[in-house]
C-alpha cells in the first residue's frame, strides 16, 4: 500500500494539493468560454498515470494511477481527488471554501527492506476544509491566480494527527489550445502525525536497525510544480504535471530519509482529460 504522499498524484496531484488538484480545475475554467457547457450539470475526467516516490523520503519510484474528477451543479462544484473528496460551496467566487473528506492509506509493504520492517502505519479517515482566493485577469485576461490553504485531521486514530497545506498557483493560457501553471505550496503536520510517519519506535529500531527518533510536528515540506494542459479538441485534452518536494526539519533529518531515502522527492505524471 502507498503512503499518503502519493495519493496527491493518484489524486491528480497536490497541488498543493494538493496541491494540484486546483491545477485540472483552473484548466477548466480557463477554458468555460464555451457558454452552453458553462450553464447546468457539466465537469471534467482526468485518467491517466504516473511515478511518485514508493513511500515519503524513499529513493525507490513507483507507477501509480494519476485521476480526478470534477463536477458543477446548483451553484456548487465536487471534487474527487483518488480516496478525497471536497465540495466547493462557492465555485465562482473570489473567496471559496467547503468541506475535505479522505482515506488515508497509510504506509506497509513498501520495497525498501528496511523501512518495512517499521511499524505498519494504519488507514485512516480524515476529514476538514480547504479554502482558497482566486483572481483572474490579473496579468492577462485568460490567467488566474488562486491561493489556498487545507487542513484534515484524523477521526479513526490511524495517526490522531493533523497536516495542512498552505500554497499559491497561477495559471495562463498562452493560446486557444495551451495552458501553463506553475504553483508553490509548503505542508505542515502535527506531532502524531511527524512521529508517526517519520518516527522509528525503539521496536521498530531493533527490527529495522535504524536508530530510534522522535519526529515533532511543524513545517514538512516545501513543493514547487508545474503543468501543461493541450485541449486537443472542444471536450478531449492532454495534461501533463512534474512537481518537486522538499522535506524538511524533523521530516528531513529523520534516519527513515537520511539512511534509507532522500529529502528530495520528484513526481510526474501525464493524463487524458475529457469535459462535458
Amino acid at each position: 500500500m502507498r503512503n499518503h504522499r502519493e495519493l496527491i498524484l493518484i489524486a491528480g496531484f497536490k497541488l498543493a494539493l494538493i496541491s494540484c488538484a486546483a491545477g485540472p480545475a483552473l484548466a477548466t475554467d480557463l477554458n468555460d468560454a464555451d457558454t452552453e457547457r458553462s450553464k447546468g450539470i457539466h465537469g471534467m475526467v482526468l485518467l491517466g498515470g504516473g511515478v511518485a516516490p514508493d513511500f515519503e523520503g524513499s529513493t525507490e519510484y513507483a507507477a501509480v494511477p494519476f485521476a480526478f474528477a470534477t463536477l458543477r451543479a446548483y451553484g456548487v462544484e465536487l471534487q474527487i481527488l483518488g480516496p478525497e473528496v471536497a465540495l466547493n460551496l462557492r465555485p465562482d467566487a473570489v473567496f471559496q471554501l467547503g468541506p475535505v473528506a479522505g482515506y488515508n492509506l497509510g504506509r506497509d509493504g513498501v520495497s525498501n527492506n528496511v523501512v518495512d520492517r517499521l511499524d505498519a502505519i494504519d488507514g485512516a479517515f480524515e476529514v476538514g476544509g480547504f479554502a482558497k482566493l482566486q483572481f483572474k485577469g490579473l496579468l492577462a485576461q485568460s490567467d488566474m491566480l488562486e491561493l489556498s490553504a487545507k487542513l484534515m485531521a484524523d477521526i479513526s486514530g490511524g495517526t490522531d494527527g493533523a497536516r495542512g497545506t498552505v500554497g499559491a498557483s497561477y495559471m495562463v493560457a498562452v493560446s486557444e489550445r495551451v495552458q501553463i501553471g506553475v504553483d508553490v505550496s509548503t505542508a505542515f503536520a502535527t506531532d502524531s502525525y511527524m512521529d508517526t510517519y517519520f518516527g522509528v519506535t525503539s521496536a521498530g529500531a531493533a527490527r529495522s536497525g535504524l536508530p530510534a527518533y522522535t519526529a515533532s510536528g511543524g513545517i514538512k515540506d516545501v513543493s514547487i510544480g508545474m503543468m501543461a494542459n493541450y485541449n486537443v479538441t472542444e471536450r478531449w485534452g492532454v495534461m501533463g504535471r512534474m512537481q518537486y518536494s522538499r522535506l524538511l526539519a524533523d521530516a528531513a533529518d529523520s534516519p527513515i530519509v537520511t539512511r534509507e531515502g532522500s529529502a528530495d522527492q520528484f513526481m510526474a505524471g501525464v493524463g487524458i482529460s475529457y469535459s462535458f
